[in-house]
């Protein structure tokens, strides 16, 4: 069954009700905790409504997805926002890696769920494409914003580098803890500001050819 946007006001809180306890769920348990039963049992709502709204749990889920990706992005426009009012790239870089990264760990179950888990849906993986190239456009002209200067192809292909590279580390800090991928404990914090730095001397090294 296909999902029904809701039209009444009781409709729509009752679906907020639902997306609100499987957000819950999904941040307590993961993703085994997010069944049917346990999102109308902490909804208090009836089966019957939960599927006059999604249609079933594919749908749920859909919604969910939609919803994740609306919550890290409202959190990461406002920290791109404030980076570009910094005086310097050093300082805007600083500001984004380590906010970004520190949305990433409170978002870090359904993100994995839905953008590592669940990589292979068709559907799924087109609105994570989406949003991943919204974030990127907005983090380039940040970039640009502070290297007016570069026009050429080789200087927008190391930009295009740099954003990739920001891109990766963010996709690394959800799929992976710290130990998987190296022996050094350091900080959040630290990792930011290493790969700020990395960009930074990326974007203003002299070019090979």
């Amino acid at each position: 069954m296909a999902r029904r946007a809701p039209v009444q006001q009781r409709s729509i809180e009752s679906m907020n009700r639902m997306l609100d306890a499987g957000e819950q769920l999904f941040y307590e348990g993961g993703s085994p905790a997010l069944t049917l039963e346990s999102v109308i049992e902490r909804a208090e709502t009836s089966t019957g409504s939960f599927y006059a709204r999604f249609g079933d749990m594919r749908g749920f889920l859909d919604a969910m997805h939609e919803r994740v990706l609306g919550i890290v992005a409202a959190e990461f426009m406002p920290i791109l926002s404030k980076a570009a009012l910094e005086p310097d790239l050093d300082s805007a870089l600083h500001k984004t890696f380590t906010g970004v990264f520190e949305v990433v760990e409170r978002h870090r179950v359904p993100l994995y769920f839905f953008a590592v888990g669940n990589s292979h849906d068709p559907a799924w993986r087109e609105m994570g494409a989406q949003f991943t190239l919204g974030v990127t456009d907005v983090f380039t002209q940040l970039i640009k914003q502070y290297l007016p200067k570069f026009t050429s192809a080789v200087d927008k292909r190391r930009i295009d580098m740099a954003v990739r590279m920001s891109i990766a580390a963010t996709f690394q800090q959800i799929m992976l803890d710290q130990e998987e991928f190296s022996r050094l404990n350091l900080s959040r914090k630290t990792v930011a500001a290493e790969y700020a730095d990395m960009a930074c001397a990326y974007l203003r090294a002299k070019p090979t050819k």
